[in-house]
């Protein structure tokens, strides 16, 4: 008997080409991102400085990449690893676009 709430996919459970949609989306607060920092600080200036990413030409400082992969990366754990021995393919992975302090990702 399983003790697990999600039963989770299995390797030959999954098609090629095949989209998934999580259950809960995520909307990124300030708060996320002064917890990830304080905790982890951030490597790069335009992360760090709303003036600095403005004077790029950016509304705003983004969100570190580092922070949006492991949330992204969290939400994926019901659907694609929970049973899984390692997790591959995050090298193919991509970041489409900048993430902001209130933007939801899902």
């Amino acid at each position: 008997m399983s003790n697990k709430t999600n039963t989770g996919n299995f390797f030959e459970d999954f098609e090629i080409g095949q989209e998934l949609i999580h259950a809960t989306p995520r909307t990124v607060a300030e708060g996320d991102v002064a917890l990830y920092t304080g905790l982890y600080g951030t490597r790069f200036a335009i992360n760090s400085s709303d003036r600095f990413a403005q004077d790029l030409g950016l509304p705003g400082a983004p969100i570190d990449d580092f922070l949006v992969f492991h949330i992204v990366f969290g939400k994926t754990v019901p659907d694609i690893s929970l049973n899984a021995v390692a997790n591959l393919g995050y090298a193919g992975g991509v970041f489409g676009e900048l993430v902001y302090p209130g933007d939801t990702l899902s």
